[in-house]
């Protein structure tokens, strides 16, 4: 779903956005400061990525990126509309890009002219930039997005064998491997490489315990096929939300018992109160 590929983006931004432009685009940015996230005049607005550029010694701009899963025939309207209302507000420069990660290459309008109006904006299509831009990387954050690049010659099977193994060296604890796996498998869904994410994190899981990783990946261990019996696994945002109360508490159990994540850590990856998960501990199911 589109709100999962959205979910990872704003969790990584903060981390891959400076990156991420220097390497596609061209900008150097050396300050970011916040800004309000919400745009609202008679319509509300609110920009995947939006932050003020303040680089001593030069003008400062406003930038601004969205991530499209969908080759919007509309977008350059829509990416006005910010524009128009970042203008107003902040009566500084606007900078706007479109990362499509998508299937193929987009071909979305980047230019409008109607009357005394021309507008533009930059589209960046991730299919076109060469993987090793992101597997060169030592941040897991920037890591996992070379499954959307172009791969050139290389098989999937062994790019992606690479990613795991070098995520399971950079990745600071057990807990966010798991993360990133997580991410990375949903990612790989925007070019058909989920299966060969699955076999070759199971592949990667003999020797060292990744059950916990798992929860991420496939959803399919004992707690959770429990869980699923009166509730629905809903795509993986915050780890994996399981509509029937009982259901919850079964998989909150299976995961205290690995003795591997703190009642914190588990309410985070299975999405629940912190209060439910000590309940359980208490308790039991």
């Amino acid at each position: 779903m589109p709100q999962d590929y959205d979910k990872i983006f704003r969790e990584n931004l903060a981390e891959i956005i400076l990156p991420l432009v220097r390497k596609t685009v061209g900008l150097n940015p050396q300050h970011l400061e916040n800004l309000p996230e919400k745009l609202q005049r008679t319509v509300e607005r609110i920009p995947d990525f939006l932050k003020k550029v303040v680089d001593p010694g030069r003008e400062s701009y406003i930038l601004h990126i969205e991530i499209q899963t969908a080759d919007a025939s509309d977008m350059v309207y829509r990416m006005l509309e910010y524009a128009a209302m970042l203008l107003r507000k902040h009566k500084l420069l606007v900078r706007q890009y479109v990362f499509y990660i998508g299937e193929g290459r987009a071909k979305m309008p980047v230019l409008l002219e109607t009357g005394l109006l021309t507008y533009g904006y930059t589209l960046v299509n991730l299919s076109d930039i060469p993987y090793r831009q992101f597997m060169d990387s030592d941040k897991p954050e920037e890591l996992i997005l070379t499954v959307l690049a172009n791969l050139e010659q290389e098989k999937p099977r062994e790019v992606i064998n690479y990613i795991l193994q070098k995520l399971r060296h950079r990745a600071p604890d057990h807990f966010q491997l798991g993360k990133f796996i997580r991410q990375l498998e949903i990612l790989s869904q925007l070019r058909n490489f989920q299966s060969i994410v699955s076999e070759e994190a199971e592949t990667m899981a003999h020797g060292f315990d990744i059950t916990i990783d798992r929860l991420y990946i496939k959803g399919r261990e004992e707690g959770i096929k429990e869980g699923l019996k009166e509730g629905v696994r809903e795509g993986m945002e915050n780890g994996v939300k399981i509509g029937n109360e009982q259901g919850q508490r079964t998989l909150i159990l299976s995961v205290l018992r690995k003795k591997t994540l703190s009642p914190e850590q588990i309410a985070e990856l299975l999405d629940v109160p912190v209060k439910l998960v000590l309940d359980v501990q208490q308790k039991g199911v």
